[in-house]
């Protein structure tokens, strides 16, 4: 061996035993670690490479009773550009102008601006812009904001019933209020792999937490009659000039609400540009005095007393009535005797003050308390009023009287409706309904009672009502919701409107209640409308028709036909339904061919304004009440255009 060796043997075994050394004790370590600690590193690993994020379920949807979707939960789009960055012009300029069917100058103008952020089209729905979507991937600079909202695809039709659900996720009016709760999906936490890039995606587990959909409510209304009634309703302000109207049609068996709605109204996939006015359901959050409305209650009282029938006859005094030294009751036309039936018909506010007084007030009381009113529906809705009914010992000498005849009281709509749906099924209140079906995972199932509240007249009574209402159309104080060949029953009311510590003499509630058809009841359908122009303030001027147009649409609809013979009633005092026809239709020929100013001298206010309607001439009456004694433009002049005629009435 050479003398180098010797000098490097051992710095050479040296450096072999190190390397031995530190391979064994690598070894040893991943021994260990692959022995013993496998498990927990693995966890660990796992740990690092997951996160936990809140995911929220989707809010349910809101149906009507056929499954026409109310409101859904959407995905909407909005596309820009960033023109500070390279960008594909001409191919973003001809998709748009394609897909849209705009000008290519239009996008070309937009698309020149160097801005960081120009918008190309807001807020559209994925079927709007597929095959924008489609295409995106493939076009340089073309970016896509997609946001989750809350889409109603009948605009303004049910808005006051649905509600809608504001920028915060949070529903406001209607059901989307009442029930916010319920159609927002519960928070989950679910678990999530995150890759080497950073993206995340949903992780397989076993375990993983499910997510829970909010639940989904079916209305009992139908958007086919909803429709009619919108239509009836909006056609009928703009006749009439009043600042409202709203209107409901009830099933009155069942008390299933198939159309609510108030007008104005409002869309709620646009709602901040609408005045917050429209948003109210004036159905069920504005109660005003229903006038003659009213009278159905009196007259059930009366009935059921088994004191009265239908053909006791009372003195309705000639039209005038002291009832006390300060209170003169007047009725619109003078009356000698009249029956208790023909009082409904005619709405004589004497006779059933006279009766109202032999009864006894309490008992008038007693009934509207068993009708409902002063107390809340119960419809799960937000905002219902109760409406007024004092306490019977909260009465004065003349709120029977009153009471009776829709004065000192106030109601809503819906309250009216379900009474006249007591009339009209054979005596029982039916319980109001909005919810049809309520589905989704742990839900408390909603009560689908059909049980009625209480019964609150005979059937007798309730047969004897409807043959009244039939009266009223056919020969009272509602003829112009008259419809040939079909039956139709109801009743008028003409309310003055408390303002200001009085009653208002130029503002007026105009309403009416009917049912449809008389001898096999489907629909009960209850209008009001708040402050028409004078002249069209009485109830069979504006509220008739509305109601009117309403049952002819849903005849058409349903193919329903019309009865073989009108039945015919022996109502005493009254002209033939024949007569009347005759003498409305000369009448009415005759003043349309001579468009000149009719002779008013003599005539009530309603014969006055009804003469007047037919030819277009504006009136002015100086009261309410009485007959003509003077008129300022002279009878038999000719009729120019806007013309107004000013009236004296005075008591006789």
């Amino acid at each position: 061996m050479t003398r180098l060796y010797h000098i490097h043997h051992k710095r050479m075994r040296l450096v072999s035993f190190l390397f031995l050394l530190i391979n064994i004790l690598i070894l040893s370590r991943m021994f260990f670690i692959q022995s013993f600690r496998a498990t927990e590193l693995r966890n660990n690993t796992h740990a690092i490479g997951m996160t936990e994020r809140s995911v929220q379920g989707k809010r349910g949807y809101i149906y009507d009773r056929n499954g026409e979707v109310l409101a859904e939960t959407v995905h909407k789009y909005t596309f820009w550009v960033n023109a500070k960055k390279d960008f594909e012009k001409e191919k973003i300029i001809k998709l748009f102008s394609s897909e849209f069917n705009q000008s290519e100058d239009g996008y070309r103008q937009l698309l020149s601006q160097n801005k960081p952020y120009i918008r190309l089209a807001d807020g559209l729905l994925q079927t709007q812009c597929n095959q924008i979507l489609s295409k995106i991937k493939g076009i340089k600079g073309l970016f896509c904001d997609v946001t989750i909202n809350r889409f109603y695809p009948f605009n303004n039709l049910v808005s006051q019933v649905v509600g809608y659900v504001d920028m915060d996720y949070k529903g406001q009016f209607g059901i989307e209020h009442q029930f916010d709760s319920v159609l927002n999906g519960k928070m989950s936490q679910l678990i999530y792999n995150r890759s080497a890039d950073g993206r995340i995606r949903e992780a397989f587990m076993e375990q993983q937490p499910e997510i829970i959909n909010g639940v989904d409510i079916q209305l009992t209304i139908d958007v086919e009659i909803q429709t009619v009634l919108v239509n009836a309703l909006k056609q009928g302000l703009k006749r009439s000039g009043a600042i409202s109207a709203n209107g409901v049609i009830l099933s009155p068996f069942t008390g299933d609400i198939l159309a609510m709605a108030s007008v104005p109204d409002y869309d709620p996939n646009n709602y901040k540009s609408h005045d917050i006015n429209t948003f109210s359901n004036r159905v069920i959050s504005e109660s005003y005095e229903p006038g003659s409305t009213f009278k159905l209650i009196a007259i059930t009282a009366i009935l059921e007393s088994g004191i009265y029938n239908k053909n006791d006859l009372i003195y309705c005094e000639e039209g005038e009535y002291q009832l006390i030294p300060s209170k003169l009751i007047h009725d619109h036309e003078p009356y000698g005797d009249l029956s208790i039936s023909e009082i409904f018909i005619h709405s004589s506010n004497i006779g059933l003050t006279k009766v109202v007084d032999q009864l006894g007030a309490e008992h008038i009381y007693n009934y509207a308390r068993k009708f409902g009113f002063g107390i809340r529906t119960g419809i799960p809705l937000p905002s219902e009023t109760s409406g007024v009914l004092r306490t019977f010992s909260n009465w004065s000498r003349l709120s029977g009287p009153s009471i009776a005849m829709g004065q000192e009281i106030s109601v809503n709509t819906l309250q009216l409706a379900l009474a006249y749906s007591a009339a009209a099924n054979g005596g029982y209140l039916p319980k109001a309904s909005i919810i049809k079906n309520i589905s989704g995972k742990d839900f408390e199932r909603w009560d689908f009672s059909l049980s009625p509240v209480r019964q609150v007249m005979s059937p007798q009574t309730s047969k004897l009502l409807l043959e009244m209402m039939e009266g009223v159309v056919n020969e009272g104080t509602a003829t112009k919701a008259r419809i040939p060949g079909f039956r139709i029953g109801g009743k008028t009311g003409t309310a003055e409107k408390f303002i200001n510590g009085e009653y208002s003499k130029r503002n007026f509630i105009s309403s009416f209640a009917a049912v449809f058809p008389v001898d096999d009841p489907k629909y009960v359908c209850v209008i009001s409308v708040d402050s028409p122009t004078y002249g069209y303030h009485w109830g069979n001027e504006t509220a008739a028709p509305i109601v009117k147009e309403i049952f002819e649409r849903l005849i058409i609809n349903n193919n329903i036909n019309p009865v073989k013979s009108q039945q015919i009633y022996n109502y005493a005092h009254v002209s033939s339904e024949k007569n009347i026809n005759t003498l409305q239709t000369a009448t009415a020929l005759n003043l349309k061919k001579n468009n000149k100013v009719p002779n008013f001298l003599g005539k009530t206010l309603k014969q006055s304004i009804q003469e007047a309607n037919l030819i277009g001439l504006v009136i002015q009456p100086n009261e309410t009440s009485g007959r003509v004694v003077w008129q300022s433009v002279q009878p038999g002049k000719q009729i120019r255009n806007n013309i107004t005629c000013q009236i004296k009435l005075e008591s006789m």
